[in-house]
């Protein structure tokens, strides 16, 4: 969605499942995506959600990390 500022917002809804290590690894590694990504990003505001069935262990917070540079680039029309 389009916001008012002159940068984007970032939201990530990770339901309570798997240990804090998990979770915080998880986004920890969208966080790094969309800094990498930010002065493409606009003033748009940004809901990542991670499905309740995905298991976050290893090395799943790899495979999302990959799959969204691939994601938010090819959106931009960076690749």
């Amino acid at each position: 969605m389009p916001n008012d500022l002159s940068h984007f917002r970032l939201g990530i809804t990770l339901k309570a499942r798997g240990s804090s290590v998990e979770r915080n690894a998880v986004k920890r590694c969208v966080r790094e995506v969309f800094r990498e990504l930010g002065p493409e990003l606009g003033s748009f505001d940004y809901n990542v959600v991670i499905p309740r069935e995905k298991v976050l262990s290893f090395p799943y917070p790899k495979r999302l990390r990959l799959i969204l540079l691939k994601e938010l680039r090819s959106e931009l029309g960076l690749e």
